[in-house]
């Protein structure tokens, strides 16, 4: 398994076990999607075989992790309304496959990306300044984004539309981070400049619980326990990382660390954490009982913050290396079956679904030509997207719910 970060214009892969263990040289591979363009924010796909990386070159570009360009978004032969003019400062995939994508940033429009088409199917709409945090939630019905202005917003993924828009309840405070539950179709979690927690309840109208300045300075990373989601974890400039037990409404423990933390993930195990710091490091804790960090990576220079990072999943959605290719990577072996989250505008009818990949005549014959066979694949349609310089250090479900769970929440008043 791998992890991603990101420090300025710089993505490096290390190996996961490496990295936690505090072995020497765990990097893998490192690319710059834009050289002397800062990278924001970072996903893996749901294979493990593809990372998403945003940032100020206003373009998604998707790498496989071996290190080569699969290809960007919005694409240079793109419709006009697909052309960004905008940095991007957050993107997810959804939550139950990779063919959907989400971002947002400084154009104040959340905008959902058909990958299998590599076409922008919705913009929605509604923010009034720019965008920092999007995600789905578990089941796929419903995506929230948050906004330097302070409103949270969540729409309905069956219309479109809007169900709910509220804002920070006490200091209306600059939100940056946003994080659903990966067990509960309604709990989420935000958090700010002022150092303020709000945990919400998504059929409710005021926070379910609040940290009020937890931290005193801003927050920079906010998670819920992948094992547990009555556990959040949260880092911030204040050197300080948190742990928070909702069933208390209070946090239960607290740690410091030399320098300011800048980002924060936490592993699908439920209790290790990796948090990035301001000067280029990498700490990785266990929340339940350790108080001094597990290892330490020095992954950037020290003056690069770790804006992103990211890990693998433990349990992808597995590939036959008999069946390998760019669109399997991507999308899984079923990825023309993914069920549509939301109506799409832009029918495809006449239109062969474009591939992602190498020729038919290539084939992958037995697990040790699948990474030579996935280094070698870069004819695909996604191709001369955007330039990249690699660096390598080493070989190496079903369909929409209905809305009526939101019911409690039709009369709320717009912003």
């Amino acid at each position: 398994r791998l992890i991603a970060a990101c420090g300025g214009d710089n993505v490096k892969l290390f190996d996961a076990a490496a990295a936690s263990e505090g072995r020497a040289d765990p990097c893998v591979s490192q690319f710059l999607p834009a050289p002397g363009v800062q990278v924001n924010a970072l996903r893996w796909n749901h294979t493990n075989h593809v990372l998403a990386s945003s940032g100020e070159d206003r373009r998604i570009s998707l790498w496989l992790k071996g290190g080569k360009l699969l290809g960007s978004v919005p694409q240079l032969e793109s419709d006009p309304a697909d052309v960004l003019d905008e940095s991007i400062l957050a993107i997810n995939f959804s939550s139950k496959s990779s063919r959907y994508l989400c971002s947002g940033g400084t154009g104040k429009v959340v905008r959902i990306w058909d990958m299998q088409r590599k076409k922008c199917i919705k913009s929605l709409k509604g923010h009034t300044d720019t965008i920092t945090g999007v995600m789905y939630n578990c089941k796929d019905e419903h995506l929230a984004s948050i906004s330097t202005r302070g409103d949270l917003i969540i729409y309905s993924l069956a219309s479109g539309s809007r169900i709910t828009e509220v804002k920070d309840p006490f200091n209306q405070q600059v939100l940056r981070l946003l994080e659903y539950s990966r067990s509960s179709r309604n709990l989420l979690v935000t958090a700010g400049d002022d150092g303020s927690l709000h945990l919400w309840d998504t059929t409710g109208r005021s926070p379910k619980a609040s940290w009020i300045r937890q931290h005193l300075a801003p927050a920079s990373g906010v998670g819920f326990s992948f094992s547990n989601e009555k556990v959040i974890v949260s880092v911030g400039f204040d050197k300080r990382l948190h742990t928070y037990d909702t069933s208390v409404k209070k946090a239960v423990h607290s740690l410091s660390c030399d320098a300011p933390f800048s980002s924060l993930a936490l592993k699908d195990d439920g209790w290790t954490v990796a948090a990035g710091t301001t000067n280029g490091r990498i700490m990785f804790y266990d929340i339940r009982t350790k108080v001094q960090p597990m290892a330490v990576l020095r992954a950037f220079n020290p003056s690069e913050a770790v804006a992103s990072v990211c890990w693998q999943r433990t349990n992808p959605v597995p590939i036959s290396t008999s069946s390998w290719s760019p669109d399997v990577a991507l999308l899984g072996a079923n990825g023309e079956e993914t069920p549509a989250i939301m109506p799409d505008p832009l029918p495809a009818s006449g239109r062969n679904r474009p591939s992602f990949g190498r020729p038919e005549s290539l084939t992958v014959a037995n697990p040790r030509n699948a990474a030579a066979a996935e280094e070698s694949s870069n004819q695909s349609v996604w191709s001369n997207s955007g330039s990249f310089i690699l660096h390598s250090s080493k070989a190496t479900p079903s369909g929409v719910d209905d809305m009526e769970v939101f019911s409690p929440l039709v009369d709320v008043q717009p912003i």
